[in-house]
């Protein structure tokens, strides 16, 4: 497989941890998702294969590969922090509550969070997905996105850290 697998079970119960959040209830559980899901539906809405594969290491590190999973420790005070596979937090948040609420979908669906990606690509994110498009391996594209479009704080180094260990792996 092109990427690590998930465990196949999906949680029954909640994390413990995560703070409420202002986002609707639902029965509905997360799907669990391999890597090679997420590159499949990333390939499938047009980018390519380099990009596909630097935005899930990226996934992986935000969220786990865990679509449902909101910040548990919000570095920005009073904030409901980052949300789902790229943890959208503030303003993209809100535009991507919106966004899944607009589509019917629930804010932990795969597919609503890749489209929304996609949305940002095409508008407000159009500076960062032009850096983006401009790279030529995974690893590049990979740093390139988590300085660009995720933007982490840098406090700690953690975004500095990152953008190493990617620009290392020959991909």
């Amino acid at each position: 497989a092109l990427m690590e697998a998930l465990t196949p079970e999906a949680p029954t119960e909640p994390a413990a941890q995560a703070p409420k959040t202002s986002a609707p209830e639902t029965s509905l559980r997360p799907q669990a998702r391999s890597g090679d899901d997420l590159y499949r539906g990333l390939i499938k809405r047009g980018l390519p294969e380099h990009i596909a594969k630097g935005f899930v290491m990226n996934f992986r590190d935000e969220s786990g590969l865990d679509s449902n999973i909101n910040e548990i420790n919000p570095l920005v005070e009073g904030s409901r922090g980052g949300f789902g596979l790229y943890q959208v937090t503030g303003p993209r948040r809100v535009a991507y509550e919106a966004f899944a609420k607009e589509q019917g979908k629930d804010l932990g669906d795969v597919d609503a969070q890749l489209d929304f990606l996609m949305v940002e690509l095409g508008g407000t994110e159009a500076p960062a997905s032009r850096s983006i498009m401009n790279t030529t391996t995974a690893g590049e594209a990979a740093s390139v996105i988590v300085n660009k479009f995720l933007r982490p704080s840098t406090k700690h180094g953690y975004r500095q850290s990152r953008s190493a260990r990617y620009l290392s792996q020959n991909l």
